[in-house]
């Protein structure tokens, strides 16, 4: 056996071996456990009367393992049976051609009451020790199965091969355990407990297995605190890589099953036209948003876009926009933000001019230079100023305020609300969100509504592809997400649409581990972004903001999106509060 940093695994299958010893595992652990495993079953079910650890372990290793591995194997054995003889099994384990024995299933794993009982009875840790000094006599190599610092000291005094410290049956998976120790804890039990057995028996090697060591990264965290000479993989080789890469294969399959259906000629077509403008996707509710919106980005006609908050509405407004301004120049685009605004008649003058300025400056309609021009929050008006607004925009030409002049339209006038509506009572909800009937009127059959995250949650994973290769390297490293993490987030409501997918891969960006994110890691974030009602019943506005802020990394952008408001209106809330420090 190496004289390096040995790997041990406890495999259930010949397949799974074969795989391990190509991996450059040093040994294998022929355990009934591993053997349970590839049954669909937890591995604590090893240590329950429901099959014979013997027979069972006896029977898949001579099959699978030996015929086909030339590494090491070590048989699964234990001290409870009727015919306990040390000498024999020794002799037994030999004869079949195995490298040595492990102690598993072990008396280890029950509490220490009952551990005593088993002692007291002839078939206690002390018998492991003893069966397993005998194996070692007859010229083969032990390794011994412990949990606590006692059990390891009767190993070193009997000078047993290899000591493995056991701490816990692995976290993670969908049988895996779900309390865990953290890897400090773990690390710093398992120095101790490593320089005991070194202190004893210089020649003991001494490994460690289970617990929340789950990924190669995280025994490297225990190994910068804790010198070891090796370690065992039970799940984390025979279990864990099964699940993960057989659910991402079945899903992958499952995709490109879809994509045909959904993918024709046309649709394919409709996407690379998106693209230009930014978009991303090609889930059914994001598809038929695009034809209507490239058929309505042809017309001139004036025209309502409604999102949601934490939606990015500026990829519509620039479809809108159509193809390049007059003579091939660049659009020239200029919004109106009647929610910035403090006072109505500011939006108005601007709009539609006063006879006082109009010999300096042209009202914003009537200027040619204008291609598109973007009110934003037009529920916020005034009914008179809506009803004027939408009585222009049917007649293409308006009179100046206070003065007899008609000017006409020259831009495109595209308005934009950030509200929840219903698709199937979009003018009940429009207008009872404050927009003028009239107005509401006029823009039927020209209002694109833009559909919520949570309903092209088939988008996720290019919505999650475009936002990580935004990222730098060490930004993006480490952000891929399990098959079950991923129908986490398809399931999840996402009230915080775009921005809230945004920050939540913000948070995960840098994280420890390379293993694919698991759904608990996601747990912590989701809605984290969003103020919840009943928790900020109570309290000030200037708490919400603070708080807002603190959870979106003291990002403006994104605490405006969190909370619904515009960027300016919060920088003038921060000045306020005096939050600028």
């Amino acid at each position: 056996m190496s004289a390096g940093f040995l790997i041990g695994a406890a495999i259930g299958s010949g397949s799974n071996a074969v795989a391990a010893e190509q991996g450059g595992a040093d040994f294998l652990l022929a355990i009934n456990a591993g053997r349970m495993r590839n049954m669909g079953v937890p591995s604590i079910a090893s240590m329950l009367p429901v099959l014979d650890a013997k027979s069972l372990t006896l029977g898949f290793a001579r099959e699978e393992l030996l015929p086909l591995c030339h590494i090491p194997v070590l048989l699964g054995v234990n001290v409870w049976g009727r015919d306990y003889d040390p000498a024999a099994t020794a002799e037994e384990i030999a004869r079949s051609g195995f490298a040595g024995a492990v102690n598993f299933p072990s008396g280890m794993h029950y509490s220490r009451s009952m551990q005593q009982i088993l002692s007291r009875a002839g078939r206690g840790i002390e018998q492991e020790v003893a069966l397993l000094k005998a194996v070692q006599d007859a010229g083969m190599m032990s390794m011994f199965y412990c949990a606590t610092r006692t059990q390891a000291r009767l190993a070193a005094d009997a000078g047993i091969n290899l000591v493995c410290l056991n701490i816990g049956w692995n976290v993670g998976g969908v049988l895996g355990h779900r309390t865990r120790s953290s890897i400090e804890e773990v690390a710093t039990g398992a120095r101790e407990t490593g320089r005991l057995v070194k202190r004893i028996s210089p020649k003991t090697r001494f490994l460690l297995e289970g617990g929340p060591i789950a990924a190669p990264e995280d025994l490297s965290r225990v190994l910068r605190l804790a010198p070891l000479d090796g370690y065992v993989g039970g799940s984390t080789i025979d279990r864990l890589p099964l699940e993960t890469s057989v659910a991402s294969l079945i899903d992958g399959f499952r995709q490109a099953s879809l994509r045909p259906n959904r993918l024709d000629s046309d649709n394919l077509e409709l996407i690379r036209w998106s693209e230009q403008f930014g978009y991303v996707g090609e889930s059914d509710a994001h598809l038929a948003m695009l034809r209507r919106l490239r058929a309505l980005g042809a017309a001139r006609e004036p025209a309502l876009v409604v999102t949601e908050p934490g939606q990015n509405f500026m990829p519509a407004l620039r479809a809108l926009g159509g193809a390049p301004g007059r003579n091939g120049r660049a659009i020239n685009l200029v919004r109106i933000d009647v929610a910035e605004q403090d006072f109505p008649a500011r939006a108005r003058n601007v709009l539609f001019g006063h006879r006082d300025t109009t010999q300096s400056r042209s009202p914003l309609l009537a200027d040619s230079s204008v291609d598109l021009v973007i009110i934003h929050a037009p529920e916020r008006l005034t009914q008179a100023l809506q009803r004027r607004l939408a009585r222009a925009m049917r007649d293409g030409i308006f009179r100046v305020a206070g003065g007899r002049r008609s000017l006409e339209i020259k831009p495109r006038v595209v308005l934009q609300s950030d509200l929840i509506v219903d698709e199937r009572r979009l003018r009940d909800d429009l207008i009872s969100a404050g927009l003028e009937p009239e107005l509401v009127s006029l823009m039927a059959g020209w209002t694109l509504r833009i559909p919520p995250l949570r309903e092209r949650t088939g988008d996720l994973s290019k919505l999650i592809e475009k936002h990580v290769s935004g990222l730098e390297r060490e930004g993006r490293k480490n952000l891929d997400f399990s098959p079950a993490a991923l129908l986490e987030l398809q399931a999840y409501k996402w009230p915080g649409n775009e921005a809230e997918l945004h920050s939540l891969l913000g948070r995960l960006a840098g994280r420890a581990s390379a293993a694919p994110i698991k759904p608990e890691e996601l747990t912590p974030f989701l809605n984290s972004g969003q103020p919840d009602v009943k928790a900020t019943e109570g309290r000030s506005e200037k708490d919400l903001i603070v708080d807002t802020l603190w959870r979106n990394g003291f990002s403006r952008t994104k605490t405006a999106m969190a909370l619904g408001i515009s960027r300016k209106t919060l920088y003038n809330k921060i000045i306020k509060y005096e939050l600028s420090g």
